[in-house]
């Protein structure tokens, strides 16, 4: 009989260890996984949300809530084992990732991605066949591919407006450490899918409090709005610079209008991933990302305009259903 680290990931397992220390079991429990068709849409409060609402998950060895953020100070400046452990648990710098080529050429980077590219890039970019582990792809700036899921909704006291979802990232993150962000983001691994790797970070980054589970594969096909180049720079204290080049696929994900967005309905998973949630009317999170606000993770020019597009007139820019 094959054991479970046998296929496991060490993220994944790290996870599992993880949940159990937190239910306070002797080991970690499983129970076959639900088909996502056959769940039912969740409720959501009918409470009307009249100003943002911030909702900051507490890390699991912070038995003293009060002292959380001397906590968090003391792992992020000691460099004990303790605190590598937690940096692991906001991701696994041995994950894989597929190698994708270059756009055609530079000034293709930072451009939405169309069907003029040719078959190598439409209707996804096709691999290299080369496989790297996430460490070495932020170093050597490798084009990879990920996912922004993006959560709105319709603002009903204001016409033609939207409510975004915000994710504060966590300070273990090797990319963008503390900044605002998509709802829910992740990369795609090696030999993985779109689909269902945003399914996956919905239930990762999102679902702890049971809020994403109304959601099927179909209905994230129908959600993917546009493909998008990205080429960022950046440095981090803990893993020093990185060059993040990617793919990223957009999904927009719109609630019910007459069911109210609240921060208090996501939760991750996993505490270490995100640091908290923020809601944002969608006006003011565009006008901030074109002044290159210093608290949000910064956005290419492109982006911020298709991204616009979408919320606001209602446009679907992908090239494919695939």
């Amino acid at each position: 009989m094959r054991h479970l680290a046998d296929f496991a990931s060490p993220r994944f397992l790290r996870r599992l260890l993880l949940l159990s220390a937190v239910n306070n079991q002797r080991g970690a429990s499983f129970a076959p996984s639900i088909n996502p068709r056959q769940l039912k849409e969740s409720s959501w409060p009918s409470k009307k949300i009249k100003r943002s609402i911030v909702f900051r998950a507490s890390l699991f060895f912070d038995n003293d809530n009060s002292n959380s953020n001397n906590n968090r100070n003391n792992l992020m400046s000691s460099g004990t084992e303790r605190g590598s452990s937690t940096y692991n648990l906001a991701q696994d710098p041995s994950e894989l990732f597929d190698i994708f080529p270059p756009p055609p050429s530079t000034s293709y980077y930072n451009c939405v991605v169309t069907p003029d590219w040719g078959e190598s890039y439409v209707p996804s970019p096709l691999s290299t066949g080369k496989v790297k582990e996430r460490g070495r792809v932020h170093k050597d700036g490798d084009w990879h591919r990920s996912i922004h899921a993006w959560v709105v909704q319709r603002d009903a006291q204001t016409d033609n407006n939207v409510s975004v979802l915000l994710q504060r990232r966590s300070p273990y993150k090797d990319t963008h450490p503390n900044l605002l962000d998509v709802s829910c983001a992740g990369h795609v691994n090696a030999g993985g899918d779109v689909f269902d790797t945003t399914m996956r970070e919905l239930k990762e980054e999102l679902g702890g409090n049971g809020a994403m589970q109304g959601y099927s594969l179909e209905d994230i096909r129908r959600s993917r709005a546009f493909t998008i180049t990205s080429a960022i720079e950046g440095e981090t204290k803990k893993f020093g610079r990185f060059i993040c080049r990617e793919y990223q696929e957009i999904f927009i994900f719109w609630l019910e209008e007459d069911t109210p967005i609240a921060t208090s309905l996501f939760a991750p998973l996993v505490p270490e991933e995100v640091a908290g949630f923020e809601l944002m009317n969608g006006r003011e999170l565009i006008a901030r990302l074109r002044e290159g606000d210093k608290d949000l993770v910064p956005r290419s020019k492109e982006y911020i305009n298709t991204l616009e597009k979408v919320l606001y007139l209602d446009e679907k820019l992908s090239v494919s259903e695939k």
